[in-house]
């Protein structure tokens, strides 16, 4: 299954990237955890977000930002 367009979600470094067992693709922002203005699972695609920070990707080739090994 391919995953939604997540718009700013999908490089965010607030962004934790979930699946479950049928194949669907959830994105929760931990910055709701925190802080009442953010959605813990926004409407997607998120085309603006005052939290939303850019993650620094892993440069050791072991996966970017949010744990997931890249194709």
């Amino acid at each position: 299954m391919v995953a939604p367009d997540a718009g700013l979600c999908e490089h965010c470094r607030h962004v934790k990237r979930l699946s479950n067992d049928r194949g669907s693709v959830f994105y929760m922002c931990r910055l709701a955890e925190r802080d009442a203005r953010f959605r813990r699972y926004p409407p997607l695609p998120v085309r603006s977000c005052e939290g939303y920070e850019r993650a620094r990707w892993k440069t050791d080739g072991g996966g970017d930002a949010r744990g997931t090994t890249a194709p």
